[in-house]
């Protein structure tokens, strides 16, 4: 059973992680959650995001090259913020952290299904985009949910969804990596890990390859309404566990 949930887990996330450009923790933590402790979870869901980036990357025009400016600031500010996450994962309680986002995502998804105008975040500069990076990258730190806030963030300015999906695509590409690298520094990736990087590999990639192609076939509508869906869902996965567990 916690190879089958490990293994469903990892397709859907890796599917969604292609069409959105993010959300793989969020989605392969609602289900790793019931069979995988916190300490094994975290640096799997970091090592198969980065995994699948690079898969689906390689489905992205060449004229995405030409918005590095729109993602700078939350890349900087998220590497920042990237060792703190990963020093607080020793330290937080598992699940207070569960709950706390369960509940942002519960509260915050059923909100943008009604558009709220903030013409103060429309207007926001990039200082502002910067402080949502380094949040991002304490988060990717805490367990790969780097994509949480940012996603938040650029849905609640408005932006085209080429844009929110580069944004997220490529922050949470370069987030992910620099916290897998200070995982391996710690030793917080082990010999515990091993055996599950080659099924993730293997379950990921496909999944990973057709979100990819999805994402240039749907609707913005659709786009934003999937991405709110899926946040839903996932928080009520994550506030579940912390009263199931």
């Amino acid at each position: 059973m916690t190879w089958l949930v490990f293994i469903l887990g990892s397709i859907c996330a890796g599917f969604v992680q292609g069409l959105t450009g993010f959300a793989f923790a969020l989605v392969a933590m609602s289900f790793w959650v019931w069979v995988l402790p916190p300490q094994l979870a975290a640096p799997l869901t970091v090592f198969a995001s980065v995994w699948s980036h690079l898969i689906s990357l390689r489905q992205e025009p060449k004229s995405g090259l030409s918005k590095k400016h729109l993602v700078l600031p939350y890349i900087v500010a998220g590497l920042i913020g990237v060792p703190l996450g990963t020093y607080l994962l020793h330290i937080v309680p598992s699940e207070l952290f569960k709950m706390i986002l369960g509940i942002f995502l519960l509260c915050w998804c059923p909100i943008m299904l009604f558009k709220p105008q903030f013409a103060v975040i429309q207007r926001s500069n990039r200082l502002a985009d910067t402080f949502i990076g380094w949040i991002g990258g304490i988060l990717g730190g805490l367990g790969g949910f780097c994509g949480a806030i940012p996603s938040a963030w650029v849905m609640l300015k408005q932006l085209p969804k080429q844009q929110q999906r580069y944004i997220l695509r490529h922050f949470n590409f370069a987030i992910q990596i620099f916290t897998l690298i200070t995982y391996l520094l710690n030793q917080t990736i082990n010999m515990s890990h091993i055996y599950y990087l080659p099924i993730l590999m293997v379950f990921v990639s496909i999944p990973a390859i057709l979100g990819a192609k999805l994402f240039y076939k749907i609707s913005e509508i659709t786009f934003n309404r999937l991405v709110l869906g899926l946040l839903f869902c996932s928080g009520c996965f994550l506030l579940i566990s912390t009263t199931s567990l």
